[in-house]
């Protein structure tokens, strides 16, 4: 019997499932306020003090006399492998809560890390006393090792179903059967940080039998319907799904297009499962590897749910961007009167632009240029460009012209940090790979604004936003908003 497809003893028919039935299969919390990262951090740590706390009893067990030097010696030991396996596990990613196949690379990043940290903590002990209590902290590290593996291979279930407060998952329906369907499937049942949960399968060609598909693992235990038939609004709506995965490799062009198309009128996003397909929607999209599978997700339908660093960065934004234009009104007003007195026009500038998802907002500067400067016309790379009024150099050079998008975070279509927004004409061109950019909040300051390539357009530089994406985070923010302050003054 084919391991993917297995017929369940139980003999549940797909077309026959109830929604109460279903809705069981998906009903999981949100991890978007998720306790994971906490108890995974204490758990690492219960499991070097085991560790150290085992070989010292062992140690004394077998009547070697242990002094106060060599048990502070074992406590000391144990603090710094701790500090080091914490902070090298984070950036191991030791802590996000993610799945790969049986779990085995979480548990190879554990020993790398665990060595690295085993090396940094004698390398402090010795430095400090010039002598080591050499197998008592051998034996320490040999003990905790395999106590920090068992925990993560026995608790991450666990967190895993339980990582969430209140906020629901999005449900998705993965369309296919075969492997790449399967490994999608085991992927997300596994990883509570995408906010998803899959719910079930659909088989547009396949054989109409009672039939389930179960995740990669030990045990054959998470599983999920497959239903048979073609999708329609009404499946859909009984599953309620919120995304769809197009996981069938054989799928034509046209289906795939068809299914977009129905996807995008009733507010379904959408995932393409696999290699690239060339003659697929064109749009807003953003490039994820799901345990090494390439999956493309577009952004047509529902947004995403926030996860708990959105929510801060959102708080967070507001809250500077309102004390940053009380505290420089006046400054806002001096500006205005002195770009008045140079030069004919408005004090402001409206363009506009594309934020995130694809949707146009109207973004905000201090008007720099002369009103008979094309609106949408190339930025000047040299402060002796004509175009540019005498009140407009000094505001370009200090990027004191960038001040009144302020009032764009505060409407929610900006961020402080993120990507620059583009013009409508660009982005109407941008391929998949490019409209990946399109998946955050543009910001105010980032990579690209700090970098020698500010010079040239934003589209040919696009790797500093890629960047920002695939790393982006709380530290991240302020470290680029830190370095804002310091290179501010070389704008043009």
């Amino acid at each position: 019997m084919d391991l993917q497809v297995r017929m369940e003893s139980a003999n549940v028919s797909p077309a026959t499932v109830s929604s109460e039935q279903t809705r069981s299969l998906g009903d999981a919390e949100s991890p978007a306020l998720s306790l994971a990262l906490p108890i995974t951090v204490a758990m690492d740590l219960l499991a070097i003090a085991v560790g150290g706390a085992g070989v010292l009893s062992i140690w004394r067990a077998f009547g070697r006399f242990t002094d106060r030097t060599c048990t502070s010696q074992l406590i000391s030991f144990c603090v710094l492998y701790a500090i080091g396996f914490v902070l090298l596990g984070m950036g191991e990613n030791l802590y996000r809560n993610k799945h790969s196949l049986l779990r085995v690379l979480e548990s190879s990043a554990v020993l790398r890390v665990s060595m690295f940290s085993f090396v940094l903590a004698l390398a402090g002990i010795y430095v400090t006393t010039h002598a080591l209590a050499g197998l008592l902290l051998l034996g320490a590290w040999l003990l905790a090792t395999p106590v920090v593996l068992l925990l993560r291979q026995v608790m991450q279930p666990l967190i895993s179903r339980n990582s969430a407060l209140d906020l629901r998952k999005r449900r998705a329906l993965i369309v296919g059967s075969g492997s790449d369907a399967r490994r999608i499937f085991s992927y997300l049942i596994h990883s509570p940080d995408q906010d998803l949960r899959p719910v079930g399968f659909l088989d547009e060609q396949g054989p109409e039998r009672d039939r389930v598909i179960y995740s990669h693992g030990y045990h054959f235990k998470e599983h999920a319907p497959v239903h048979c038939g073609l999708l329609d609004e009404a499946l859909l709506a009984r599953l309620e799904i919120s995304d769809l995965f197009l996981a069938d490799p054989h799928m034509s062009p046209a289906r795939r297009a068809e299914i977009a198309e129905f996807a995008s009128t009733v507010g379904i996003q959408i995932s393409d499962v696999g290699p690239m397909h060339p003659n697929g929607q064109r749009g807003p999209s953003f490039v994820q590897y799901m345990d090494g599978v390439v999956v493309r997700s577009f952004f047509r339908g529902k947004a995403a749910g926030l996860s708990a660093y959105e929510v801060l960065k959102r708080v967070i934004d507001f809250v500077l961007a309102l004390c940053i234009v009380v505290m420089t009104l006046p400054l806002w007003v001096a500006i205005a009167i002195c770009i008045k007195s140079t030069s004919s026009g408005p004090a402001f500038f409206r363009q506009e632009r594309i934020g995130r998802y694809g949707k146009a907002f109207a973004m905000y500067k201090f008007r720099s240029m002369y009103t008979t400067a094309p609106k949408y016309g190339r930025s000047p790379e040299d402060s002796r460009d004509p175009r540019i009024t005498p009140a407009g150099r000094f505001l370009r050079k200090t990027s004191l012209d960038e001040l009144p998008q302020l009032l764009n975070v505060l409407k929610g279509e900006m961020a402080l940090v993120g990507p620059r927004p583009e013009m409508p004409y660009v982005v109407k061109e941008y391929t998949p790979y490019e409209a990946q950019r399109l998946s955050v909040l543009p910001g105010i300051t980032g990579f690209w604004q700090l970098s020698a390539d500010r010079k040239f357009v934003i589209h040919e530089s696009l790797e500093y936003d890629l960047y920002y994406i695939e790393h982006r985070g709380f530290f991240l923010d302020i470290a680029v908003m830190l370095h804002t302050l310091i290179f501010a003054m070389k704008g043009i």
